[in-house]
C-alpha cells in the first residue's frame, strides 16, 4: 500500500518514466533489465494500480503513473535532503558539496577555488557539474546543486529569479581575440565598429551569442559568422588559424594560444557579471559557507595584468 512505498522502487520508476524505456533505465542505474521490471511490478503491487502501459513499440505512463511520477520527484528530493542533512551533522568538514559551473570558469577559476577549498576541508567531497546558466539555475532551483557559478549579461536585461541569491564576484569586460599579425593587434583597444567588415568566430545558441548579436546591432552592423563553437579554446585556435576574429571573456586570457593576441574591447556595455548563486532559504551543507568566502579572494588572480577582471565588493 501507499504507506509502504520503497524509495528504491520509486527511483527506478522515475528513471523508467523519464528515460522512456526499461533498457535505458537499467543502463543508467547499472542494474539488469529484469531487475527493473521486478521493481516496477512490486511498485504496482504496492500501489494497487497499473503505472505503465507496455507494448512492443513503446511504453507510456497511465494516469495513475503520471500522478505518482509528480509526487515521486518531490518525495525523493525530500529524502535526499534528509540524508544529506543528517550526514552533514557530523561537522563542517564532512559530507559533500554539489557545485555547477559554466565552462570557462571550469577551466580557469574553479580548479583554484576547489583546490583551496579542499585544503581547508579535506574530508568534504566536491561534486562538479559543467553547465551554462540556462541549465544550471533551474537545476539549482530543483535542489540538484548547493551553489552555481553563473553569469549574465546586464545589457540583455534578463530578470533574475527572486528565489535565487546572486553573490556577485566580478564584472568580466569582453576582449577581442585577433591573429598576432593582424593590424589591430597593436591597438590599445578595439571597438566593435572596427570589426564590422570582419568574419567572426562566434558562439552558437547561448546567452553569449545573444549578447554578441545585440552588441553588433547597437554598433550598426550584423555579425558575419564564419565558424561557430562554444568552446573558447577551439575559438582561439580558429582565430590563430585566420578563420576570423572573436569576442571572448577576459576570464580566459591566461589560456590564450601562441599566435593569438587579446585586446580590450572598447564597448564596455558588452560585459558579463560573474556570481555564485544559491537558493534563498534552502538548506545548505555547512561547508558551503567556506566555499562562498573563498571565491571573492580569487578574483584578483584571474584574467591577466593587461586584462584584469573588475572586482565587485
Amino acid at each position: 500500500m501507499l504507506d509502504t512505498l520503497d524509495p528504491t522502487r520509486l527511483r527506478v520508476f522515475r528513471e523508467v518514466a523519464n528515460r522512456g524505456s526499461f533498457t535505458a533505465a537499467a543502463t543508467h542505474l547499472r542494474i539488469s533489465q529484469p531487475a527493473v521490471s521486478q521493481h516496477i511490478a512490486k511498485l504496482e503491487h504496492d500501489t494497487g494500480v497499473s503505472l505503465i502501459e507496455r507494448s512492443p513499440r513503446r511504453m507510456r505512463l497511465t494516469p495513475p503513473g503520471r500522478v505518482l511520477l509528480r509526487h515521486a520527484d518531490t518525495l525523493l528530493q525530500h529524502l535526499d535532503s534528509a540524508r544529506r542533512e543528517l550526514s552533514d551533522l557530523g561537522g563542517i568538514d564532512s559530507g559533500e558539496l554539489r557545485i555547477a559551473t559554466f565552462p570557462s570558469a571550469a577551466a580557469t577559476m574553479v580548479p583554484r577555488l576547489v583546490g583551496q577549498f579542499r585544503a581547508e576541508l579535506p574530508n568534504v567531497t566536491v561534486q562538479l557539474c559543467e553547465a551554462d546558466p540556462p541549465v544550471s539555475l533551474p537545476r539549482l532551483n530543483s535542489g540538484d546543486f548547493d551553489a552555481v557559478i553563473a553569469y549574465d549579461y546586464p545589457m540583455l536585461s534578463v530578470a533574475r529569479d527572486p528565489g535565487l541569491h546572486w553573490q556577485v564576484l566580478a564584472e568580466d569586460h569582453m576582449a577581442v581575440a585577433l591573429p598576432a599579425d593582424d593590424p589591430l593587434a597593436r591597438a590599445r583597444s578595439v571597438s566593435l565598429a572596427d570589426l564590422a567588415e570582419r568574419d567572426f568566430v562566434a558562439p552558437y545558441q547561448c546567452i553569449c551569442r545573444d549578447a554578441m548579436t545585440d552588441a553588433a546591432r547597437r554598433a550598426r552592423f550584423s555579425l558575419r559568422v564564419a565558424s561557430e563553437t562554444n568552446d573558447y579554446l577551439a575559438m582561439l585556435g580558429l582565430v590563430g588559424s585566420g578563420v576570423g576574429v572573436a569576442v571572448v571573456p577576459r576570464l580566459i586570457a591566461p589560456l590564450t594560444l601562441p599566435g593569438v593576441v587579446l585586446r580590450p574591447l572598447a564597448d564596455l556595455h558588452l560585459r558579463r557579471t560573474i556570481a555564485i548563486v544559491t537558493r534563498v532559504g534552502a538548506y545548505a551543507p555547512p561547508s558551503r559557507s567556506v566555499f562562498l568566502d573563498l571565491a571573492p579572494e580569487l578574483i584578483p588572480a584571474l584574467g591577466t595584468s593587461e586584462l584584469p577582471l573588475q572586482t565587485v565588493t
